[in-house]
């Protein structure tokens, strides 16, 4: 009953008090694996991965055949930069269940972040042919995100036939995303975009709020972080490490941005790293006793210094620290007045694409997050006038910090927009940048795959064979929509 109790509130997120039973669990048997591996999971989210590794260990050595706490080991052991140590692992997982197609799935998404992507597409055609199980609906995904399938030979009818077998939401949604992408490679835009259409209106049934309720949050954030407070910085600091930011929307190139930077001599990144609003804000917050950005008014000296050291501490825990440490997480534009009081040598940029194609590119692609922005045309447009609004406020304060990058200038011009980012940051152009393909670095967003192919222009354009009916959704009203999709069932083929 306890162990039930304290999963559930793992569940919940309600970490404090699911290691509070944990643990009571583990006072009463101290080799109790369930209670480890619970514990080790709550390290996990709190991103405190040494005492994950610890604990999870501990957990797999009582629980030795099960998945999961090997699977969780392994994000543990890549939390502390051990990729062969979490290879290891899945290897393990997968010679101990050969015949289920979860850990090939687990080692082939370790592949694909690693860029080897001949071994996870092997790994996962192996996957395909295990029988019916719930990860088959992802395994089929990230194949089709190869696009190594043509009009003879691909997998719309296991698509199909996956889908005649769930009845659970989130399954299907993947499988309307795959068969989305899928109609788009084979030029059926009107079924890629019916499929598309499905997919998001089951991921917004998930959403538990919608974006206009975020319209106060931002206008908190301009009229506490004015002109005053930005000119509160102290402007003589200095630091051996020049924090740069690579902000924006979604999908707008951040991924590739990076991998550009880090294959420079000077750079180094923490990829999406969340501890600005993880950690420092909420030591700020726990500080004040108000939210942020509430507490930005109570922010005096001792306060913005010791908040730099947990996000400096953040940096010595990468693999690499060199002069310039990035952080590519988008959101975290919303934070830029905070950041700039406790980094006022901070970099900014703020990655720019065509309003469609990132809409276009959102609307197209399963984010694991239920945003409501994430999953509606309309719910988009919202969020990206917020962030608009507040890009705008951020010029107005702080326009020295700073960098606007157009997407489309990147792929097009990309020796003379990296100069001037160069300049900007106050490094040497290098002709590496163009060569961020060869690199094995990590990377685990959405554009892992893309990433690891030389710069081209291609995706430049692909929203334009959408762009009237993407227009033709928004523009149609709710109930309108709804209606439709009901009378119109699902698209031809299932």
């Amino acid at each position: 009953m306890l162990l039930e109790k304290a999963n559930q509130l793992l569940a919940e997120n309600k970490l404090k008090e699911a290691e509070f039973h944990f643990k009571a669990l583990l006072d009463a048997n101290p080799e109790n694996g369930e209670a480890l591996f619970g514990l080790g999971r709550i390290a996990l989210r709190l991103e405190r991965y040494d005492a994950a590794v610890y604990l999870l260990q501990r957990a797999c050595e009582r629980l030795p055949y099960l998945l999961e706490p090997l699977h969780a080991l392994a994000d543990a052991f890549n939390g502390v930069h051990s990729p062969q140590d979490a290879l290891t692992v899945l290897e393990y997982a997968k010679s101990i269940a050969s015949h289920n197609p979860e850990p090939h799935y687990f080692l082939a998404q370790h592949y694909l972040t690693y860029g080897e992507l001949d071994k996870a597409y092997g790994i996962l055609q192996q996957a395909l042919a295990m029988g019916e199980y719930p990860v088959k609906a992802y395994i089929l995904f990230e194949l089709v995100q190869f696009s190594r399938f043509n009009h003879e030979q691909n997998y719309l009818n296991e698509l199909h036939h996956f889908l005649t077998l769930t009845n659970n939401l989130r399954l299907k949604m993947v499988c309307y995303y795959a068969l989305g992408k899928s109609y788009d490679l084979l030029d059926d835009t009107e079924q890629a975009f019916n499929y598309f259409t499905l997919a998001n209106k089951l991921q917004s049934q998930l959403t538990t709020f919608k974006t206009n309720e975020l319209a106060p949050f931002y206008q908190q954030i301009i009229s506490q972080s004015d002109a005053t407070l930005i000119d509160s910085r102290y402007k003589r600091f200095t630091g051996t490490i020049t924090p740069v930011f690579i902000i924006g929307m979604p999908r707008s190139g951040s991924t590739l941005l990076e991998q550009m930077l880090v294959s420079h001599e000077s750079f180094a990144s923490l990829g999406e790293d969340a501890s600005i609003s993880n950690q420092v804000v909420a030591y700020i917050e726990q500080q004040t006793q108000l939210p942020y950005p509430e507490c930005l008014s109570k922010l005096d000296q001792k306060l913005i210094s010791t908040a730099r050291d947990i996000y400096i501490e953040r940096l010595k825990q990468s693999p690499h620290v060199r002069p310039y440490m990035i952080n590519k997480l988008p959101a975290n534009y919303q934070s830029l007045g905070l950041i700039y009081l406790l980094f006022p040598n901070a970099k900014f940029i703020n990655i720019q694409r065509d309003y469609q194609a990132v809409a276009w590119s959102v609307f197209s692609n399963y984010f694991a997050e239920n945003e409501p922005y994430f999953c509606s045309l309309s719910e988009f447009k919202q969020y990206y006038d917020l962030y608009q609004q507040l890009m705008s406020h951020w010029h107005s304060v702080m326009p020295d910090a700073l960098f606007d990058l157009q997407y489309e200038l990147l792929v097009t011009e990309p020796e003379q927009t990296l100069s001037a980012l160069c300049e900007f940051l106050g490094v040497k152009y290098s002709n590496r940048f163009l060569e961020f393909y060869k690199s094995n670095k990590p990377v685990a967003t959405l554009s892992k795959a893309a990433v690891r192919q030389p710069l081209t222009d291609k995706a430049k354009d692909k929203y334009k064979r959408y762009e009237t009916a993407m227009n033709r959704l928004v523009n149609e009203p709710k109930t309108t929509q709804e209606d439709q999709q009901t009378d119109r069932g699902a698209p031809q083929g299932e």
